[in-house]
């Protein structure tokens, strides 16, 4: 519920604070004096796009302020959002007259898309030209799916063409891609063929480079071998001395055992110069240079060079290509025609969304006929008294015009005048009568609904004893909601449980909008102005007691008069 709204600066106001209630709220004025600046003003704050030229001029800024009650409801969408839950949500939005405006939610910065999706919680509002959306089918088709409780089956029919049309899509690739395919697969398999015949083994490369390495160093390798040798084994070579230090230390161990240690050290690695003398020699003994062989790893390393440049790939990537091609010809009688099993899974998803589509149909087959007897039974009251209404649902013929709203197209169709055959309500319905249908659509729909209703004079165009009917069905409705509605009518306005006036006036050369909540006797006097004019006399006063008086007499008293 909207349970007050501050303005500073914005179009005609200057500063105003209101407190709302529940129960129906009127809103009433002179043409012209702001009243739907106020619906403005809350339709900003829950998202609607502003201008700088809304900024009250000389102002820098304009700001509305807007407290909400919460619920069960905004505190899971809140939670959706990572906000915190609060009993109050204060909406406030900054608009610049240069710069970009912001939204605030409870102190933190929002999006619009999340004030517009926080909008749709709290509440609805039907401007002037709201009925206008009457006349589109697709408006006609939801309003029956909200009659026929449809939104637990909408769901599911949504999913279903989603993956339909997703179906949809994918069949069609692959039957473009069937005309190139041959030509890319024919490609694929020579380079798995290529890959196959080269051949290529785990570590294949870091061996070739160190074998060629090796053998492209045979006469280096010699000379070291050489080399060590003879340091070790020639005249004066380590081996000698070696020997010359293991009498010494025998000797000199015979005398101290506590040289015993070093000796054995010294056995060990004598018998470690010896073997290693003894497997030099063995290696000169099968060192030899191998030409042959050197030429057969350079070709085999440039060979495998050449694919790693084609493919830009390094070894492990040429690898891993040959498995995948590998396991891609080895499915590839499996997965013969992928046009086939697109084709198959297509006419799935399609059969899946026409019986999705069919149960929902037949929820909206059943609830057409109780929509079209209960909306001619409230139009009827409303003025319209021998209309007669029809609900017209029938499935589109054509399977491209369906929808994930699924395949049926409502209309209503009405008969206002007797004798005269029911046509399509686009064609035989006037403004008014079409403002009075969208109230009458609102009554029977709305009740489960948001909390609060906000009507902008969509009782234009009526009068006299309808206005009165119209008056008391808003008034029905702030029984179970919010309900806040500007108007031109005194039998609205006097069905007001708080009455709101609007006024405009010139202040140090500057105009203003201003609000004030009427009593008692200055509502009677407004709405005797509604009823006369300017010039107020004794009987327009009288009237309008009365029509306070009989409202009063409908609903117990009236409240915030």
């Amino acid at each position: 519920m909207l349970l007050d709204l501050q303005i500073r600066d914005f179009a005609l106001i200057r500063s105003l604070d209101v407190a709302f209630h529940s129960g129906l709220t009127v809103l009433t004025g002179e043409t012209g004096a702001g009243k739907s600046i106020l619906v403005d003003a809350i339709a900003l704050l829950l998202g609607d796009k502003g201008s700088p030229q809304m900024v009250r001029h000389g102002a820098e800024q304009a700001e509305i302020i807007g407290s909400f009650s919460g619920g069960t409801t905004t505190d899971h969408w809140l939670e959706e959002q990572e906000l915190t839950a609060e009993d109050t949500l204060i909406l406030r939005r900054i608009l610049p007259a240069q710069g970009r405006s912001r939204l605030f939610l409870n102190g933190r910065a929002i999006s619009s898309q999340q004030a517009r999706e926080l909008g749709t919680l709290l509440l609805d509002i039907l401007g002037q030209h709201a009925h206008l959306q009457l006349l589109k089918p697709d408006r006609q088709l939801a309003l029956l799916g909200r009659f026929a409780n449809c939104e637990t089956l909408l769901p599911a029919v949504a999913q279903h063409w989603r993956r339909w049309q997703e179906a949809q899509q994918n069949w069609e690739r692959q039957r473009n891609a069937q005309a190139t395919d041959a030509a890319q697969r024919e490609w694929r398999a020579f380079l798995h063929q290529e890959l196959q015949q080269a051949r290529l083994r785990l570590g294949e490369w870091e061996e070739l480079q160190e074998e060629e390495k090796r053998l492209g160093a045979v006469e280096q390798i010699r000379a070291g071998v050489d080399l060590a040798l003879n340091a070790l084994d020639e005249e004066g070579g380590a081996l000698r001395h070696l020997a010359e230090a293991q009498r010494g230390l025998v000797q000199a161990t015979q005398k101290d055992s506590r040289l015993e240690d070093s000796l054995r050290l010294l056995d060990a690695a004598a018998i470690q110069a010896n073997d290693v003398v003894e497997g030099l020699r063995a290696y000169l003994h099968h060192l030899e240079a191998e030409p042959e062989r050197l030429e057969q790893v350079a070709r085999r390393l440039q060979e495998l060079q050449d694919l790693q440049r084609k493919h830009r790939s390094d070894m492990d990537g040429l690898l891993a290509l040959r498995e995948q091609l590998a396991m891609e010809f080895a499915t590839d009688g499996v997965n013969s025609d992928p046009v086939a099993q697109a084709a198959a899974v297509l006419e799935g998803c399609r059969q899946a969304y026409a019986q999705q589509a069919e149960i929902l149909s037949a929820a909206r087959q059943e609830a057409a006929p109780r929509l079209a007897k209960a909306l001619q039974e409230q139009i009827r009251s409303l003025g319209m008294q021998h209309a007669v209404v029809e609900l017209r649902l029938q499935p589109r013929s054509e399977e491209k015009t369906w929808t994930s709203h699924g395949w049926d197209q409502a209309e209503f169709w009405i008969s206002v005048n007797p004798g005269h055959p029911a046509q399509a309500l686009a064609q035989v319905a006037s403004g008014g009568e079409l403002a009075r249908i969208s109230l009458a659509l609102q009554v029977l729909l709305k009740l489960e609904g948001v909390e609060t209703l906000i009507f902008d004079e969509v009782d234009v165009g009526v009068g006299g004893a309808v206005a009165e009917r119209i008056g008391k069905l808003l008034r029905q409705l702030g029984a179970t909601h919010q309900v806040l509605c500007v108007t031109h009518l005194p039998q609205v306005a006097a069905q007001g449980h708080q009455h709101l006036q609007v006024e405009k006036t010139v202040a140090n050369g500057q105009t203003e909008s201003r609000l004030r909540l009427l009593q008692a006797a200055e509502r009677g006097y407004e709405i005797a102005r509604m009823l006369g004019g300017s010039e107020i006399d004794a009987s327009l006063q009288i009237a309008a007691r009365k029509l306070l008086e009989d409202a009063a007499r409908g609903s117990g008293s009236t409240q915030g008069a």
